[in-house]
């Protein structure tokens, strides 16, 4: 009897054990997520400017995670309907980025700098200049780049 309940015990040990070894000899090597290249920011940039001047809100909101936050307050559905408005009463936007700095990490970017942009409003045709300093937090969520945050300085006036 004593000897049945050591097979028994032995080939219990086997069957837990044989699956454990073969999927630590199945895993192969894990591979960081490769880093987000200056190129790729500045490239968003550019694609945030062309998307902005365009004013159509729903290309424009792509940019922004859904998570996404302006000037440290503003949630996504707060920042959508700002720039709904905004692009509603305006006839023409000029945006002018100068990107100063670019910091890459794997899943993230941070790129700092200044900004000047020219509104031509609908009600009156009149312009409006706004500038000051940028920064945002860009993202990867499924492969493309988003805007986490967005804080900037409004300056209005001749620039």
């Amino acid at each position: 009897m004593r000897s049945k309940q050591v097979v028994m015990v032995s080939v219990l040990m086997v069957c837990l054990l044989f699956p454990l070894a073969l999927g630590v000899e199945a895993a192969g090597p894990t591979t960081s997520p490769e880093a987000i290249s200056e190129e790729e920011v500045r490239q968003f940039i550019d694609k945030y400017v062309d998307r902005y001047k365009a004013m159509d809100i729903d290309l424009f909101m792509e940019l922004f995670s859904k998570k996404g936050i302006e000037n440290r307050a503003l949630p996504y559905p707060d920042i959508r309907t700002t720039y709904q408005k905004m692009f509603a009463g305006t006839n023409q936007f000029l945006y002018y980025p100068t990107v100063y700095s670019v910091q890459t990490h794997a899943q993230s970017a941070l790129v700092m700098g200044r900004y000047k942009l020219i509104q031509t409003l609908k009600r009156d045709n009149s312009m409006r200049i706004f500038h000051g300093n940028i920064q945002w937090t860009l993202v990867k969520e499924d492969g493309t780049l988003k805007i986490r945050e967005m804080n900037y300085g409004r300056s209005q006036g001749n620039d």
